[in-house]
Parts: C-alpha cells; sequence; structure tokens
C-alpha cells in the first residue's frame, strides 16, 4: 500500500498522455536496451533489424509528418532533468535519420555536462564553447561519425558562463550557416528542467522534442511541459518516452528483447 501511495514516476505512454496538454504531440516510445557502457552510444546503425532500430524508424516517419523535407530543419532535443536519456535519442535519431540518406549534424549545447562525445567515441578538446565563443569557426571543430553522412560537434570545454554563451546571439547566425550544407541539425540541449539555457533554442527549432523516461521521470516534471507551452511559448513542441519495457513480440517483429544483441536468435515453440 506504501509503494502504491507513493508511486510518482510515470510508468507507461497512457500514463504519460494523461498528465500533458493534449497539444503536445507524443512521437513514440523507445524501448529499453542493455549498453555496454554508462554512457549514451550511437547505437541503430548496428542491428539495423532490431526493436531498437524499428521504434526510430517509427519516430523519424512522425517526424515527416511535422517537418517540411523540402528543406533543412534543426530539431532541439531536452529532457527535465540529468540521465532521462536525451543523448541517446539525440544519437539514434540522428543516426536513423542520416541512414534514409539525410546529410545530419549533431552539436551538443549541454555545456555544463556533456556527453555526445561519449556517443561517438571521440575527444571532446574544443567544440561548440569555442565557437560560441568566437574563437572558432564551426567548420573547424566537426567531426565525422562512422555512419557516412552523419557528422557532428562536441561541446569543448566547459566555459564559466555557459548561459550567456547561448543567448549571445552568435547561435542563431551558425545554425542559418550549417542549414546550407545539412539537411537536419540535431541539438542535444542542457535539461530545460533545470537550467533555461536550452528554451529559446526550442522555440526557434522546427521541433522541439521532450524526452521523458519510463520508471525513473517523475510525474511533476509535466508540469514543465505546460511551462513551455503557456509561458516560455514553445511551438511545435512533442514527446518521447524513452528506457520502456517491451515485449518480445512488440511490434510484430520476433526479435528478441533484452535483447539488442540477440535479434539474430530464434526462439522454438
Amino acid at each position: 500500500v506504501v509503494k502504491y501511495i507513493t508511486f510518482n514516476v510515470i510508468h507507461n505512454e497512457s500514463e504519460l498522455k494523461k498528465l500533458v496538454p493534449s497539444s503536445v504531440g507524443f512521437m513514440g516510445v523507445v524501448p529499453n536496451v542493455k549498453v555496454p557502457s554508462d554512457n549514451s552510444l550511437l547505437m541503430v546503425h548496428l542491428r539495423p533489424k532490431s526493436i531498437l532500430a524499428e521504434t526510430y524508424r517509427n519516430i523519424r516517419s512522425n517526424l515527416q509528418f511535422i517537418l517540411d523535407v523540402s528543406k533543412s530543419n534543426v530539431i532541439a532535443i531536452s529532457s527535465s532533468i540529468s540521465g532521462e536519456g536525451k543523448t541517446f535519442v539525440t544519437l539514434n535519431l540522428a543516426g536513423i535519420v542520416t541512414m534514409s540518406g539525410k546529410k545530419v549534424l549533431v552539436l551538443d549545447l549541454d555545456l555544463r555536462k556533456p556527453k555526445v562525445h561519449f556517443g561517438f567515441n571521440a575527444d571532446n578538446k574544443t567544440g561548440m564553447s569555442s565557437v560560441l565563443a568566437e574563437k572558432i569557426t564551426w567548420k573547424d571543430v566537426i567531426q565525422r561519425s562512422v555512419i557516412e553522412g552523419l557528422d557532428f560537434i562536441s561541446a569543448g570545454t566547459i566555459p564559466p558562463n555557459p548561459s550567456e554563451l547561448i543567448i549571445n546571439g552568435v547561435l542563431d547566425r551558425i545554425i542559418e550557416e550549417m542549414k546550407q550544407e545539412y539537411d537536419y541539425v540535431i541539438i542535444d540541449n542542457p535539461p530545460v528542467g533545470i537550467v533555461s539555457d536550452g528554451v529559446n533554442v526550442m522555440n526557434n527549432a522546427d521541433c522541439a522534442i521532450y524526452v521523458f523516461r519510463a520508471n525513473y521521470s517523475k510525474r511533476i516534471f509535466a508540469n514543465r511541459i505546460r511551462d513551455l507551452l503557456n509561458v516560455e511559448k514553445v511551438n511545435k513542441l512533442f514527446m518521447i518516452l524513452n528506457d520502456v519495457e517491451m515485449s518480445k513480440n512488440s511490434y510484430g517483429y520476433g526479435y528478441g528483447y533484452g535483447g539488442y544483441y540477440e535479434e539474430d536468435k530464434t526462439s522454438k515453440k
């Protein structure tokens, strides 16, 4: 009884939809996966027939109904707090979009706690912090990923003034330049439930995605969605529920789940 009364986390998709305004679109769910690392990783290209890859394809399909695919688009991804999986969603959404033949650039704007470079197994010696401080151009710090057409810029040295760097006007200008060379610019924002750095970025994006994590995100985090809509006036706001436990027959595929590396195994009746 005590456990039931004190249960205050979001468990599944239906619960999440009841907590947020109906005007916020639901982009899809991302299944729970076991990763061989403490950091978020780019994984969709390793097992393109896995449930993980299929769920991201579903999200990619939903994006095509939201965005004008005839032009370059900016997608900003954030969450309430660290640990909800926004970097994991950023990396693998970028990967699955690139696999459809698009040219994609990932930006790490979480200047306080950068993680994108871990996901690409790259260094973080210089990056967006130096670009925003106008010490170097963004083209000089581009790094290539293992997927052809998917590039990224890490956060770089952690600055003493991340908020000021993000809102100083340089970001808006360089994003317009990036859009001339990439089909998609996907931004890993800082968690807007803690700091407000990423709110303006989300407001200016063609699509803003808010990540919740099943059995981790508190129900009260849904209030931040209301603030973004009513106070910050963020438009085109959508949700993804990450880390959802799914049965191995989910989506009609016969891949074992628990499970990402076991997709090629077949089960006996």
